[in-house]
């Protein structure tokens, strides 16, 4: 039976399944990132590796594609890493090409979010018609913009840098080298730092059962409120996906964060028309996006 594989490679961890029927997730496994990707030839390692999956579940039969989400940036052509920062080795990394011609078999490769975004399309019967957009708020900002149901990647393959809409005046460094990015302010990063700062003695995974009344944490919903609202009044989306670590955190305030959203989203419209879905937090998502994401290319 033909089937197709998925993988999400993240900066710690790699997870892996394979699809005989759209919807379904079969053989998942999650492992160290560092037992296959160390910085060094790194095509060959994660071709090895593939191909030692599909002997331990498919007995060597090869999938009719491959489709891998990276955390990195993607060209526009969706066939080279233009930069991995948590991943050695991947840089400028022709990774299309190069596992095509180890594997012998179709390769796709897409940003993380966006099969994140494809994952809740599936999950939450989203229409494919119009503006989509995902925001997912983990440790950075991940954001995914869909137009009729494909990711819009820009000139240069990074749409939808939504964490780094930049602040004047501001004297934070984001992650990226810039002063005043919007994750700055409004991300797990963040939310870290208040827990450091004011709540030393409250586990972070506690901070919005116990001190979710309090102005720093106020403030915390507020940032990222503006920043989802920058974007909404540009796109005026169809509906929007509100996910990540951060958005699902225990207690988290998410009505309050829709209702400060809809505060800052342009009257009458489109803060009248305001779609909201919720994403679930689960380590399968990105498979289950990379999944969905080779079925969709069978179709083609």
């Amino acid at each position: 039976m033909s089937y197709r594989m998925g993988l999400d490679i993240g900066g710690t961890n790699i997870r892996i399944a394979i699809s005989e029927a759209r919807g379904e997730a079969r053989q998942y496994r999650k492992l160290p990132r560092e037992r296959v990707l160390t910085g060094e030839d790194s095509m060959q390692r994660l071709a090895g590796f593939l191909k030692e999956y599909m002997q331990e579940y498919k007995d060597g039969q090869l999938p009719e594609a491959v489709v891998i989400g990276f955390p990195a940036t993607v060209d526009a052509a969706r066939r080279v890493i233009l930069q991995a920062p948590n991943i050695p080795g991947l840089d400028g990394l022709p990774v299309v090409e190069e596992l095509e011609a180890l594997l012998g078999i179709p390769v796709y490769i897409e940003k993380d979010v966006n099969l994140l975004f494809y994952s809740d399309m599936e999950d939450l019967g989203l229409p494919p018609e119009g503006i989509g957009i995902g925001i997912y708020v983990g440790t950075g900002i991940g954001n995914a913009i869909f137009y009729n149901g494909m990711p819009l990647p820009g000139k240069h393959g990074v749409s939808g840098e939504l964490g780094h809409i930049p602040r004047a005046d501001s004297k934070r460094r984001c992650g990226c080298g810039n002063l005043g990015c919007s994750e700055c302010y409004g991300s797990g990063r963040r939310l870290a730092e208040i827990q450091k700062e004011q709540f030393p003695d409250t586990p972070i995974q506690e901070l919005f059962t116990r001190h979710a009344a309090e102005p720093v944490l106020k403030e915390f919903i507020e940032e990222i409120a503006c920043t989802a609202a920058a974007e909404i009044n540009i796109l005026d989306p169809e509906y929007i996906v509100l996910g990540g670590g951060v958005l699902n955190m225990q207690d988290f305030p998410l009505e309050e964060l829709k209702k400060a959203i809809y505060q800052h989203a342009r009257k009458p419209y489109p803060a009248e028309g305001l779609c909201f879905y919720h994403s679930k937090d689960a380590e399968e998502n990105g498979v289950r996006g990379a999944l969905a994401l080779g079925w969709r290319k069978a179709e083609e």
